[in-house]
């Protein structure tokens, strides 16, 4: 298993199969939802059997903490956002904030500078050297 996913799945607050998806995300949006009284939210992420941790780190970061920042969440903070993570292990939920917090220190990435390169006013990643 990954380094990436597996500090993920250490992180997982809850788990269901793959075939209880809905239900599962339907259920668990209602419970965050009733005990938080704002409405929570499922990031829905499929990752591939090859490459997790690159996914993870190079392609669901960014995206990620664009959509928080767009909602106004502020990284640690999961602002009802919990994410739906499809694996080979199964479906894993995870708070979205924790989640981007493993994911930057896997890139060596602060929160500041994940907001600075993938939040709403970001501009990505640095250009390469010769690229």
């Amino acid at each position: 298993m990954s380094s990436v996913l597996g500090q993920l799945q250490d992180l997982a607050f809850h788990r269901a199969s793959p075939a209880e998806a809905n239900t599962a995300i339907d259920e668990t949006r209602a419970r965050r939802s009733s005990e938080s009284g704002t409405e929570a939210v499922s990031y829905e992420v499929a990752l591939p059997a090859l490459a997790p941790d690159e996914f993870l780190t190079t392609k669901v970061l960014p995206k990620l903490v664009y959509f928080l920042d767009c909602r106004g969440v502020k990284v640690p903070g999961s602002g009802g956002v919990f994410v739906s993570m499809f694996s080979a292990e199964g479906l894993l939920f995870v708070e979205a904030g924790p989640m981007v917090e493993v994911l930057a220190r896997a890139r060596a990435l602060t929160l500041a500078e994940v907001v600075r390169r993938y939040g709403a006013d970001g501009k990505g990643d640095p250009a390469l050297l010769g690229g």
